[in-house]
Protein backbone atom coordinates (compact mmCIF):
# COMPACT_ATOMS: atom_id res chain seq x y z
CA UNK A 1 0.00 0.00 0.00
CA UNK A 2 1.47 3.49 -0.80
CA UNK A 3 1.53 5.84 1.89
CA UNK A 4 1.90 9.76 1.52
CA UNK A 5 3.01 12.31 4.49
CA UNK A 6 1.43 15.65 5.04
CA UNK A 7 3.42 17.55 7.83
CA UNK A 8 1.70 20.49 9.79
CA UNK A 9 3.13 23.84 10.70
CA UNK A 10 2.26 26.93 13.13
CA UNK A 11 4.24 29.30 13.81
CA UNK A 12 8.38 29.41 12.47
CA UNK A 13 10.51 31.95 13.62
CA UNK A 14 13.92 33.40 15.47
CA UNK A 15 12.68 31.83 18.41
CA UNK A 16 15.45 32.70 20.67
CA UNK A 17 15.64 36.85 19.46
CA UNK A 18 11.66 36.72 19.51
CA UNK A 19 9.58 38.52 21.50
CA UNK A 20 7.91 35.22 23.27
CA UNK A 21 10.80 32.64 23.01
CA UNK A 22 8.24 30.68 24.86
CA UNK A 23 5.71 30.24 22.30
CA UNK A 24 4.95 26.58 20.84
CA UNK A 25 6.84 27.11 17.41
CA UNK A 26 9.61 25.55 15.44
CA UNK A 27 12.66 27.70 15.56
CA UNK A 28 14.14 28.94 12.08
CA UNK A 29 17.25 26.92 12.33
CA UNK A 30 15.70 23.59 12.79
CA UNK A 31 12.91 24.37 9.96
CA UNK A 32 15.68 24.70 7.40
CA UNK A 33 17.28 21.25 8.84
CA UNK A 34 13.90 19.63 8.15
CA UNK A 35 13.74 20.75 4.67
CA UNK A 36 17.01 19.75 4.10
CA UNK A 37 16.04 15.67 5.58
CA UNK A 38 13.00 16.23 3.90
CA UNK A 39 14.84 16.62 0.42
CA UNK A 40 17.28 13.99 0.74
CA UNK A 41 14.26 11.41 2.24
CA UNK A 42 11.41 12.26 0.37
CA UNK A 43 9.67 13.90 -2.81
CA UNK A 44 7.62 17.10 -2.00
CA UNK A 45 4.47 17.07 -3.83
CA UNK A 46 2.09 20.17 -5.30
CA UNK A 47 -1.41 20.27 -3.45
CA UNK A 48 -2.42 20.08 -6.72
CA UNK A 49 -1.07 16.66 -7.24
CA UNK A 50 -3.04 15.30 -4.59
CA UNK A 51 -5.83 16.45 -5.21
CA UNK A 52 -5.74 15.10 -9.05
CA UNK A 53 -4.71 11.58 -7.74
CA UNK A 54 -7.72 11.29 -5.42
CA UNK A 55 -10.51 12.66 -7.85
CA UNK A 56 -9.08 10.06 -10.38
CA UNK A 57 -8.26 6.90 -7.88
CA UNK A 58 -4.91 7.35 -9.40
CA UNK A 59 -2.26 7.49 -7.66
CA UNK A 60 1.16 5.43 -8.98
CA UNK A 61 1.63 9.41 -10.68
CA UNK A 62 3.01 10.25 -7.51
CA UNK A 63 6.37 9.96 -6.59
CA UNK A 64 7.53 6.96 -4.43
CA UNK A 65 7.93 8.58 -1.22
CA UNK A 66 5.47 11.67 -1.49
CA UNK A 67 5.73 14.34 1.18
CA UNK A 68 3.40 17.55 1.56
CA UNK A 69 4.17 20.42 3.77
CA UNK A 70 0.76 22.43 5.35
CA UNK A 71 1.24 25.52 7.22
CA UNK A 72 -1.86 26.74 9.43
CA UNK A 73 -3.10 29.95 10.64
CA UNK A 74 -1.93 33.04 8.08
CA UNK A 75 1.32 34.08 10.45
CA UNK A 76 3.73 36.75 9.01
CA UNK A 77 6.80 33.81 9.11
CA UNK A 78 5.16 32.20 6.70
CA UNK A 79 5.46 35.14 4.28
CA UNK A 80 9.22 36.48 6.09
CA UNK A 81 10.58 33.08 7.08
CA UNK A 82 8.81 29.93 5.25
CA UNK A 83 8.07 31.55 1.74
CA UNK A 84 11.85 32.56 1.24
CA UNK A 85 13.04 28.92 2.16
CA UNK A 86 10.76 27.15 0.44
CA UNK A 87 11.57 29.06 -2.91
CA UNK A 88 15.18 28.03 -1.82
CA UNK A 89 14.57 24.61 -1.93
CA UNK A 90 12.06 24.71 -4.58
CA UNK A 91 8.96 22.67 -2.48
CA UNK A 92 5.80 24.11 -2.41
CA UNK A 93 3.75 24.97 0.94
CA UNK A 94 -0.05 24.93 1.14
CA UNK A 95 -1.24 27.77 3.67
CA UNK A 96 -4.37 28.00 5.28
CA UNK A 97 -5.10 31.75 7.06
CA UNK A 98 -7.95 32.36 8.53
CA UNK A 99 -10.15 34.82 7.05
CA UNK A 100 -11.19 37.03 9.82
CA UNK A 101 -7.47 37.84 10.82
CA UNK A 102 -6.92 38.82 7.46
CA UNK A 103 -9.89 40.48 6.47
CA UNK A 104 -10.92 42.44 9.78
CA UNK A 105 -7.08 42.58 11.37
CA UNK A 106 -8.82 40.93 14.54
CA UNK A 107 -6.24 39.07 17.00
CA UNK A 108 -8.29 35.59 17.19
CA UNK A 109 -8.97 33.93 20.04
CA UNK A 110 -6.89 31.10 19.81
CA UNK A 111 -3.90 32.93 19.30
CA UNK A 112 -4.39 35.32 22.17
CA UNK A 113 -4.40 31.76 23.76
CA UNK A 114 -1.11 30.76 22.44
CA UNK A 115 0.62 34.58 23.66
CA UNK A 116 -0.98 34.07 27.26
CA UNK A 117 0.59 30.79 27.43
CA UNK A 118 4.05 31.87 26.33
CA UNK A 119 3.95 34.20 28.83
CA UNK A 120 2.12 33.65 32.36
CA UNK A 121 3.25 31.30 34.78
CA UNK A 122 1.35 28.12 34.39
CA UNK A 123 -0.51 27.93 38.15
CA UNK A 124 -1.09 31.92 38.58
CA UNK A 125 -2.87 31.43 35.10
CA UNK A 126 -5.17 28.68 36.33
CA UNK A 127 -5.90 30.66 39.38
CA UNK A 128 -6.70 33.53 36.81
CA UNK A 129 -9.04 31.68 35.02
CA UNK A 130 -10.71 30.05 38.56
CA UNK A 131 -11.02 33.65 40.05
CA UNK A 132 -12.59 34.92 36.08
CA UNK A 133 -15.52 32.34 36.59
CA UNK A 134 -15.73 32.93 40.41
CA UNK A 135 -16.62 36.72 39.55
CA UNK A 136 -19.38 34.94 36.57
CA UNK A 137 -20.79 32.97 39.07
CA UNK A 138 -20.96 36.25 41.54
CA UNK A 139 -23.23 37.79 39.05
CA UNK A 140 -25.59 34.98 38.63
CA UNK A 141 -23.91 33.20 35.96
CA UNK A 142 -24.63 29.84 35.76
CA UNK A 143 -20.98 28.00 35.22
CA UNK A 144 -20.18 24.26 36.76
CA UNK A 145 -17.19 24.69 39.75
CA UNK A 146 -13.68 24.86 39.05
CA UNK A 147 -12.62 22.09 40.40
CA UNK A 148 -15.23 19.85 38.25
CA UNK A 149 -14.23 21.89 35.09
CA UNK A 150 -10.34 21.13 35.64
CA UNK A 151 -11.22 17.82 36.39
CA UNK A 152 -13.06 17.81 33.21
CA UNK A 153 -10.36 19.24 30.86
CA UNK A 154 -6.99 18.89 32.83
CA UNK A 155 -6.09 15.73 30.73
CA UNK A 156 -2.29 15.80 29.01
CA UNK A 157 -1.83 14.98 25.54
CA UNK A 158 1.63 14.44 23.99
CA UNK A 159 2.68 17.94 23.77
CA UNK A 160 0.85 19.95 27.04
CA UNK A 161 0.76 18.80 30.34
CA UNK A 162 -3.03 18.97 31.92
CA UNK A 163 -2.98 22.74 33.38
CA UNK A 164 -1.93 23.67 29.68
CA UNK A 165 -4.91 22.01 28.50
CA UNK A 166 -7.41 22.98 30.50
CA UNK A 167 -6.43 26.48 30.16
CA UNK A 168 -6.79 25.92 26.31
CA UNK A 169 -9.91 23.64 26.11
CA UNK A 170 -11.80 26.13 28.93
CA UNK A 171 -10.86 29.47 26.56
CA UNK A 172 -10.94 27.37 22.92
CA UNK A 173 -14.80 26.01 23.56
CA UNK A 174 -15.91 25.05 26.93
CA UNK A 175 -17.24 28.53 28.30
CA UNK A 176 -20.09 30.62 26.48
CA UNK A 177 -18.33 32.43 23.71
CA UNK A 178 -19.26 36.10 25.52
CA UNK A 179 -17.70 34.61 28.70
CA UNK A 180 -14.39 32.79 27.38
CA UNK A 181 -13.69 36.26 24.73
CA UNK A 182 -14.01 38.33 27.71
CA UNK A 183 -11.61 35.98 29.82
CA UNK A 184 -9.10 35.81 27.19
CA UNK A 185 -9.06 39.30 26.63
CA UNK A 186 -8.45 40.34 30.22
CA UNK A 187 -5.75 37.73 30.64
CA UNK A 188 -4.10 38.93 27.06
CA UNK A 189 -4.58 42.17 28.79
CA UNK A 190 -2.16 41.46 32.38
CA UNK A 191 0.29 39.09 30.75
CA UNK A 192 0.93 40.57 26.95
CA UNK A 193 -0.05 43.90 27.57
CA UNK A 194 -0.54 45.13 23.74
CA UNK A 195 -3.28 46.37 22.14
CA UNK A 196 -5.06 43.47 19.86
CA UNK A 197 -5.36 45.58 17.19
CA UNK A 198 -1.91 46.55 16.71
CA UNK A 199 -0.49 42.91 17.78
CA UNK A 200 -3.34 41.62 14.73
CA UNK A 201 -1.07 43.70 12.43
CA UNK A 202 2.04 42.29 13.67
CA UNK A 203 0.91 38.67 13.70
CA UNK A 204 -0.86 37.52 10.29
CA UNK A 205 -0.17 37.82 6.98
CA UNK A 206 -1.85 40.55 4.53
CA UNK A 207 -3.42 40.38 1.04
CA UNK A 208 -0.85 41.51 -0.65
CA UNK A 209 0.95 38.74 1.06
CA UNK A 210 -1.11 36.34 0.16
CA UNK A 211 -1.25 37.43 -3.64
CA UNK A 212 2.43 37.06 -3.62
CA UNK A 213 2.98 33.65 -2.31
CA UNK A 214 -0.17 33.00 -4.37
CA UNK A 215 1.74 34.01 -7.72
CA UNK A 216 4.99 32.51 -6.09
CA UNK A 217 3.41 28.99 -6.93
CA UNK A 218 1.88 28.64 -3.08
CA UNK A 219 -1.27 27.01 -2.21
CA UNK A 220 -3.67 28.31 -0.05
CA UNK A 221 -6.79 26.48 1.09
CA UNK A 222 -9.27 27.31 3.59
CA UNK A 223 -9.19 27.23 7.94
CA UNK A 224 -12.51 28.61 8.38
CA UNK A 225 -13.44 32.43 9.02
CA UNK A 226 -13.21 32.87 12.82
CA UNK A 227 -11.14 28.92 14.30
CA UNK A 228 -13.88 27.73 15.74
CA UNK A 229 -14.55 24.18 16.42
CA UNK A 230 -16.78 23.63 13.55
CA UNK A 231 -17.89 20.21 14.20
CA UNK A 232 -19.43 21.82 18.02
CA UNK A 233 -21.02 24.81 16.16
CA UNK A 234 -24.84 24.94 15.22
CA UNK A 235 -25.20 23.79 11.31
CA UNK A 236 -26.43 27.02 10.59
CA UNK A 237 -23.71 29.13 12.11
CA UNK A 238 -20.36 26.57 10.74
CA UNK A 239 -21.85 26.90 6.98
CA UNK A 240 -22.26 30.49 7.38
CA UNK A 241 -18.35 30.60 9.19
CA UNK A 242 -17.37 28.19 6.02
CA UNK A 243 -19.28 30.28 3.48
CA UNK A 244 -17.72 33.62 4.63
CA UNK A 245 -14.66 32.23 4.35
CA UNK A 246 -14.85 31.27 1.06
CA UNK A 247 -16.21 34.45 -0.31
CA UNK A 248 -13.29 36.47 1.07
CA UNK A 249 -10.50 34.24 -0.25
CA UNK A 250 -12.07 33.80 -3.47
CA UNK A 251 -9.12 35.71 -5.15
CA UNK A 252 -6.87 33.07 -4.00
CA UNK A 253 -9.23 29.51 -3.49
CA UNK A 254 -10.96 28.04 -6.65
CA UNK A 255 -14.58 27.29 -5.46
CA UNK A 256 -14.45 23.91 -7.37
CA UNK A 257 -11.54 22.74 -6.33
CA UNK A 258 -10.04 23.58 -2.63
CA UNK A 259 -8.91 22.08 0.32
CA UNK A 260 -10.34 22.32 3.98
CA UNK A 261 -8.10 22.75 7.17
CA UNK A 262 -10.18 21.76 9.52
CA UNK A 263 -9.32 24.26 12.61
CA UNK A 264 -8.24 22.19 15.71
CA UNK A 265 -8.85 19.59 13.58
CA UNK A 266 -12.31 19.08 14.74
CA UNK A 267 -15.05 18.12 12.35
CA UNK A 268 -18.51 16.04 11.77
CA UNK A 269 -20.57 14.62 9.53
CA UNK A 270 -22.66 18.04 8.74
CA UNK A 271 -19.26 19.60 8.00
CA UNK A 272 -17.89 17.18 5.51
CA UNK A 273 -21.17 16.85 3.58
CA UNK A 274 -21.03 21.07 3.86
CA UNK A 275 -17.69 21.51 2.45
CA UNK A 276 -18.42 18.80 -0.04
CA UNK A 277 -21.58 20.63 -1.36
CA UNK A 278 -19.20 23.87 -1.47
CA UNK A 279 -16.70 22.16 -3.63
CA UNK A 280 -13.90 20.54 -1.51
CA UNK A 281 -11.92 18.10 -2.84
CA UNK A 282 -9.58 17.43 -0.11
CA UNK A 283 -10.05 17.09 4.24
CA UNK A 284 -7.16 17.44 6.41
CA UNK A 285 -7.24 16.48 10.00
CA UNK A 286 -4.10 16.53 13.15
CA UNK A 287 -4.49 12.84 12.92
CA UNK A 288 -1.15 11.60 13.28
CA UNK A 289 0.08 9.30 10.96
CA UNK A 290 0.57 8.61 7.48
CA UNK A 291 -2.04 9.26 4.24
CA UNK A 292 -2.98 5.74 3.25
CA UNK A 293 -3.51 6.54 -0.31
CA UNK A 294 -6.47 5.25 -1.95
CA UNK A 295 -7.90 3.90 1.68
CA UNK A 296 -7.67 6.93 3.61
CA UNK A 297 -11.21 8.73 3.32
CA UNK A 298 -10.17 12.05 1.30
CA UNK A 299 -12.36 14.20 3.77
CA UNK A 300 -10.37 12.67 6.69
CA UNK A 301 -6.21 12.66 5.10
CA UNK A 302 -4.42 12.03 8.74
CA UNK A 303 -0.76 14.42 8.63
CA UNK A 304 1.98 14.74 11.31
CA UNK A 305 2.98 17.41 13.14
CA UNK A 306 6.48 19.07 12.91
CA UNK A 307 7.89 17.86 15.96
CA UNK A 308 7.25 13.97 14.70
CA UNK A 309 10.33 15.00 12.27
CA UNK A 310 14.03 14.76 12.52
CA UNK A 311 16.05 16.60 14.29
CA UNK A 312 12.72 16.96 16.32
CA UNK A 313 11.29 13.73 16.46
CA UNK A 314 10.84 9.65 15.16
CA UNK A 315 7.79 9.48 13.55
CA UNK A 316 8.91 10.26 10.25
CA UNK A 317 11.69 8.63 8.79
Amino acid sequence: MKEAVIVMYHYVRDLTHSRYPEIKGLDVSMFEEQLQYIKEHFQVIRMEELITAYETEEFSDLPERPLLLTFDDGYIDHYTVVYPLLQKYGMQGSFFPNAKAVKEHRLLDVNKIHHILATAPIDELVQDCFSCMDQYRAEGINLPGNEELFSELAVANRWDPGEVIFVKRLLQNRLPEDIRREIASALFEKYVGISEDIFARELYMNRDQIRCMKEGGMFFGLHGYDHYWLGKMPKEQMEGDIEKALDYFSDVIDRNKWVMNYPYGNYNSDVVKCIQEKGCRLGITVEARAVRLGQDDSYELPRFDTNDLPPKGNKVV
